[in-house]
């Protein structure tokens, strides 16, 4: 049902789709990530199983989001959470790691990093952002660690988060240029 509600999504906020739902099913990459995690993520979070059956489904899990990666770009841990009509358009290049917690309506270009904000030796604690409902976020943006995202939040491209963002907020980079001329001008002649 998730993937069924994603994929009309998709159709409904992206016009290059043209409304076919053959065509994105079979041709765009972003959605087959989406929908490689779909099924990673309903393996890897089965009902209780005994721990032979559990790992075996885990075991599946890597397989069908190491496919997903391979025919989209995108790196979904299948531990992640995402929630309804979630949207990854160009998606090559993201990564979403393992505690990340990505609410309803959420639309991600490609690049975008949802990661922890150490390298090595991270703990196995939640180390990955939360993003709330309705968040959009540019191409090649970073957002790092264990933060909350608050609901209906633009984050513009090539932006590097690594503090909570309130709710209806825009978050956009201000160019090295746009700083040299605010200074220059602050400067009495």
């Amino acid at each position: 049902m998730a993937a069924h509600e994603d994929l009309h999504a998709f159709l409904s906020k992206d016009p290059a789709q043209h409304g076919s739902p053959i065509a994105t099913l079979f041709g765009s990459t972003s959605y087959k990530a989406t929908l490689h995690y779909r099924l990673a993520h309903a393996l890897m979070t089965c009902a209780k199983l005994d721990a032979a059956a559990r790992h075996e489904l885990e075991a599946c899990a890597w397989l069908v989001s190491h496919r997903g990666k391979l025919l989209s770009g995108a790196e979904i841990h299948p531990g992640c959470d995402i929630g309804q009509r979630f949207i990854l358009d160009h998606g090559w290049g993201t990564v979403i790691g393992e505690t990340s917690v990505i609410g309803n309506d959420c639309y991600l270009l490609g690049g975008v990093t949802l990661g922890a904000t150490g390298i090595a030796n991270n703990t196995s604690m939640k180390r990955h952002p939360t993003l709330g409902d309705r968040v959009q976020i540019g191409a090649f943006s970073r957002i790092f660690g264990d933060i909350h995202i608050g609901d209906d939040v633009f984050v513009g491209a090539h932006c590097t988060v690594t503090q909570s963002i309130m709710p209806n907020s825009t978050v956009t980079l201000r160019s090295k240029m746009q700083i040299i001329r605010t200074r220059a001008s602050s400067t009495p002649t």
